[in-house]
């Protein structure tokens, strides 16, 4: 999915909103675009066969006596993209963005229209004014690129940025919710299976909403 507010840079489209920014790139507010980054899928692994005992409730050692390991999960993509302050930021970058972007749009607008006489009254025009709109029209279109490109960068940065505050408010959430409630490990995505009794994923949201 591409990001919300990029401009597609081989296209007349402008992009609308969407839900998503990868953890190395945007914003993407969406599917790529803020994802705490993932815990391979072989450490998950070796995580849960290493905590087995613990998920059945069989006690293990610990200070003053045996004690159950208490785990959780969370699904950290929804917690992104259903977070409050995911809202906020998409919020920002609409208000950053929507006059450049709305630029854009007018000028892609603009040069379809020319495109569209050109092709319409090439026949009946003077080889003149023909010679004048095609050098016009090639002229526009490289400087649209070039804006278009411009544009993508810098919602790009803007959205790592985003994407990088949000995070460690997010982390930061999830860490006090452990210590507050007694969990041992809490796992993200990655996790090949987990049952709804240790789904945190609400009480997270919760948290971040009262934040």
């Amino acid at each position: 999915m591409p990001p919300m507010w990029t401009i597609p840079t081989t296209t007349m489209w402008i992009a609308s909103s969407s839900p998503s920014v990868s953890g190395s790139s945007p914003a993407r507010f969406g599917s790529d675009m803020y994802s705490i980054r993932r815990i391979p899928a072989a450490i998950v692994l070796t995580c849960m066969l290493a905590f087995t005992t613990s998920l059945q409730a069989a006690p293990v050692a610990g200070d003053g006596g045996n004690k159950v390991l208490c785990i959780g999960v969370v699904d950290v993509s929804r917690v992104i993209n259903e977070s409050p302050q995911a809202a906020r930021a998409k919020s920002s970058m609409a208000t950053q963005f929507a006059k450049r972007k709305n630029a854009l749009e007018a000028k892609s607008n603009a040069l379809r229209q020319d495109m569209d006489r050109l092709a319409q009254d090439a026949s009946v025009m003077s080889d003149e004014d023909r010679d004048k709109l095609q050098s016009d029209i090639r002229d526009r279109q490289r400087e649209l690129q070039l804006e278009r490109s411009k544009y993508n960068d810098d919602v790009s940065d803007a959205e790592h940025k985003e994407f990088e505050q949000m995070r460690g408010d997010i982390l930061d959430i999830i860490n006090q919710y452990a210590e507050d409630n007694g969990y041992d490990l809490i796992l993200g995505e990655g996790v090949i299976y987990s049952s709804d009794a240790v789904d945190v994923t609400d009480e997270i949201l919760a948290e971040l909403g009262d934040g």
